[in-house]
């Protein structure tokens, strides 16, 4: 009788013990049971990396980048997801199904990228939301983006071809994200913006200007485009009497511009400038060709680049000026450190690569700025490629027009130079 007591008192106490244990595929180990529900991180693009290496080439380079196309991710309310699991507790033997809730947003699935779509023959009717409704303006672009007010990066998706007249007067952007247009991903050419409606018919004008002077980080960036036959093509435009209403952080990345200033119809008035960046700051300007620069009438007035009117800390790396009949870094009235290295100078300028000029209210009478304007400092040009002078002669370094000291002006700081160059070379034999 002992041994049957004892044999059942073993058997009960096993038995308890599989009963808090579970076994076999019916267990559960947590309630915290977290699913892949399939949403793909469409970040930041592979180009907004680029190298540090990468440099401008004689011939316009066409595909050297990596530009993995971004997913085209349908956003939609998550699908509740039949796990085939139940509520492990129970009561009196029955399972406690708990009410269907509403499941939690999570912000990790917030889309990532806004992409409106345009196309050479596209409709401005269309909304730009697919290839196959994609608009054909710019205007149109910046029409959609105001009504969609996205809160996230945006990619303007531009296909390849020849967009013919288009100017704009841009003033959105996104707090603390990007705008960016581009062509699409892995294409070996680049969209051309073409100021000629026909080609008899070249009114010129400016392609994009940026009017923003809040004070905003912007964040526009032009990856890989190309700009022709326009007076100037891109203009940065903050208040140039006020250094607190600028514009910041705009990036123009792997650009042609072509056949800027009158060369294309000496009938429109001279330009001054192919990119020019007024009160516009913490600019990136790489990679990029400046190719046939030029006013044929009144050519010292134009500039590849003209820095003007508090623009500080821009960098302007890597780029390719060639054939540009005017000085084609100019920079202008207290524009404060900028970096302009590694860039490639051939048959460029009047007088010098680099030139500073600003109004000097002590010396003239026709300056429209109505406080003074002052000289520039805490610039850089360094490590840069001199080939020749727009005559094919040897081209100088700097040059600035005026002194250091104007009324109403002073230095940033005792120690302030306003140029500081090293490692620029100059070819034996200009031009060539």
């Amino acid at each position: 009788m002992t041994s049957q007591y004892h044999l059942k008192c073993l058997v009960a106490v096993v038995f308890s013990v599989l009963l808090l244990s579970g076994c076999g595929d019916g267990s559960i180990a947590s309630t915290d049971v977290r699913f892949d529900i399939g949403y793909e991180d469409v970040g930041e693009q592979a180009w907004d990396a680029e190298r540090s290496d990468a440099s401008p080439k004689d011939a316009d380079p066409s595909g050297d980048i990596d530009n993995t196309e971004h997913s085209d991710v349908e956003y939609s309310d998550a699908e509740l997801i039949d796990t085939g699991l139940e509520d492990a507790a129970e009561t009196d033997g029955s399972i406690d199904q708990p009410d269907a809730q509403e499941p939690t947003p999570d912000a990790s699935l917030e889309p990532k990228l806004f992409v409106v779509w345009m196309a050479a023959d596209g409709v401005d009717t269309r909304d730009g939301s697919t290839p196959g409704k994609a608009v054909l303006t710019l205007k149109r672009v910046q029409e959609i983006l105001k009504a969609s007010k996205p809160k996230a990066d945006v990619e303007v998706r531009i296909a390849p071809g020849r967009y013919r007249g288009q100017k704009v007067n841009w003033t959105f952007s996104v707090p603390d994200h990007t705008v960016t247009l581009t062509r699409h991903a892995n294409d070996s050419g680049r969209p051309i913006f073409d100021g000629c409606v026909s080609d008899q018919n070249c009114p010129g004008g400016t392609w994009f200007i940026l009017s923003r002077s809040d004070g905003a980080r912007t964040g526009i960036v032009f990856n890989y485009l190309r700009v022709e036959n326009y007076q100037t093509a891109i203009s940065l435009n903050g208040s140039r009497d006020a250094e607190a209403k600028s514009n910041s952080s705009n990036k123009i990345f792997g650009c042609y511009f072509n056949r800027i200033g009158n060369v294309f119809n000496p009938s429109v008035k001279p330009s001054t400038a192919a990119v020019r960046l007024v009160n516009s700051d913490d600019n990136e300007i790489i990679n990029n060709h400046f190719v046939d620069i030029i006013n044929v009438t009144s050519p010292g007035l134009l500039h590849a680049i003209y820095i003007a009117h508090m623009s500080d800390r821009n960098q302007i790396l890597r780029n390719r000026f060639e054939n540009n009949a005017g000085d084609p870094i100019r920079v202008r009235d207290y524009s404060n450190d900028n970096v302009i290295n590694n860039n490639t100078f051939k048959k460029v300028a009047i007088d010098a690569a680099y030139s500073e000029w600003y109004c000097d209210h002590d010396t003239r009478n026709d300056c429209t700025k109505p406080t003074p304007e002052c000289p520039s400092w805490g610039n850089q040009f360094r490590d840069n490629s001199l080939n020749g002078n727009y005559a094919c002669q040897k081209l100088g370094t700097f040059k600035y027009y005026q002194d250091d000291s104007t009324t109403g002006c002073s230095k940033p700081s005792a120690q302030a130079r306003r140029l500081s160059t090293s490692g620029n070379t100059s070819a034996a034999s200009p031009c060539e």
